[in-house]
């Protein structure tokens, strides 16, 4: 019958014409357009809505019959009739809906993986002149991208996530690295939050979309972090030094030795902080040792002093030098390079492995081993923190103190350069500073 709603009977049962035609499915509202079935010669079927638009005919296609069914045509044809009863053109807003459809896709497919935001990050600690980047990236994807695959996308990483990480790590006994690796996550996150919104990252390939830290919800394990205790006596401290000036029975390089025995001198300088110094920061004449900013964990000058065993084992190490590498403690095989801090580590585990009797220490103990020493000489803990570089957070020290504190410096070390150079302990080791003509 004219003018009546279509059956999946009469769509079924038409049949091809010499010509392509038109079933309508009336739904006796005018000026909101019609579904039609739009038969072909050679008997296909196609839904689609018909309609007028600023008097010019137009078509959407819908679906090809039997697999797009009548009740599905006219559910995707109501909406379109809604648009054309509003006075929107179907055609356009589809278009504006893919396109934006299309848009959201482009970003979601731009929003980066993991492996870019850790990447992302330690390429920024790098930047910063943090030193430890290459470790945070190298711990990162040992322990997360075995559990979590590098492309899987930063915003899409839950809390489940990263306890499946450090509760693998914890269950192995590395509470403490797990601790290591969840402030490295943190960070990383945090970064990661706000990259997108950082106006320095206007046009970047990469975005996040990160919406929340998933590390924030996880506790620390608190248990496995212990203030360390160890640290050697006045005699083991002597017993080392003698070692590491003979080096018999153990295998360890030369320069690894005496980089153990400026540390000490030096009261205690952060190992890398003497490996990454140059040539150019000794003062032969003013006796001093400048830990410039770029290399200071704290991104702080220091300015040593030297005593005349720390100048002998300079003038040692000196003497060995490789003209062509700048740093004190060069790097074996590469002339652009300082020596490695991972030398350090194999060394002292030679040395232990050498002398089991010998306490078990490894390299930070050397550090708390100078503070406490030469806490037990009556050096204040002032100038022990100075010696030490440490971070001084008072707002005199922040703002205003720019004293130098060389000389009270120098006297703490002489102090602490004759206890450890004795004469009545049956294990000296007695250095002849000699003058450096250079």
């Amino acid at each position: 019958m004219a003018g009546a709603p279509l059956t999946e009977r009469e769509i079924k049962g038409a049949k091809p014409k010499a010509n392509k035609y038109e079933l309508t499915d009336s739904t006796r509202e005018r000026g909101a357009g019609r579904l039609v079935v739009r038969v072909s010669t050679t008997g296909a079927k196609e839904f689609a809505f018909k309609y007028q638009f600023e008097g010019k005919r137009q078509y959407i296609a819908l679906g090809r019959y039997p697999s797009f069914s009548l009740t599905q045509a006219r559910d995707k044809a109501q909406p379109l009739a809604g648009m054309i009863k509003d006075g929107i053109d179907p055609k356009v807003e589809l278009a504006k809906e893919k396109a934006a459809k299309e848009a959201k896709q482009q970003r979601e497919a731009k929003k980066g993986s993991i492996e870019q935001l850790f990447n992302s990050y330690t390429e920024q600690m790098a930047a910063d002149g943090k030193r430890t980047y290459k470790a945070v990236l190298a711990a990162l994807e040992k322990e997360v991208y075995p559990l979590i695959p590098p492309a899987t996308k930063a915003k899409d990483i839950q809390p489940d996530d990263i306890k499946l990480v450090l509760g693998g790590m914890i269950r192995r006994g590395a509470a403490t690295q797990s601790n290591r690796v969840r402030s490295y996550l943190m960070a990383a996150f945090n970064y990661g939050l706000r990259h997108d919104n950082d106006p320095a990252h206007i046009g970047s390939a990469v975005l996040f979309g990160i919406k929340f830290n998933p590390v924030a919800p996880i506790p620390k394990q608190t248990a496995a972090e212990r203030v360390g205790e160890n640290y050697l006596t006045f005699d083991e401290v002597k017993t080392l030094m003698a070692d590491m000036e003979n080096r018999d029975g153990f295998r360890m390089g030369f320069h690894v030795a005496k980089l153990i025995q400026l540390c000490i001198y030096a009261g205690g300088q952060r190992p890398y902080e003497l490996t990454a110094s140059r040539w150019d920061a000794v003062n032969w004449t003013e006796k001093t040792l400048e830990i410039v900013a770029d290399v200071s964990k704290n991104k702080r000058a220091h300015l040593l002093p030297l005593t005349d065993t720390a100048l002998a084992i300079l003038e040692q190490l000196h003497q060995q030098r490789d003209p062509l590498n700048p740093y004190i403690f060069p790097h074996r095989f590469n002339t652009a390079e300082h020596l490695r801090m991972d030398s350090l580590t194999q060394g002292i585990g030679r040395y232990r492995a050498a002398k089991p009797a010998f306490k078990v220490f490894v390299a930070r103990d050397l550090r708390r081993t100078c503070k406490t020493l030469m806490g037990a000489l009556g050096i204040s803990k002032d100038i022990r923190d100075r010696l030490q570089n440490h971070a001084l957070n008072d707002v005199s020290s922040k703002h205003y103190d720019r004293y130098s504190y060389l000389p009270e410096k120098r006297r703490a070390l002489e102090a602490w350069e004759a206890k450890l150079n004795e004469i009545d302990q049956g294990n000296v080791v007695h250095f002849k500073a000699q003058s450096i003509s250079s």
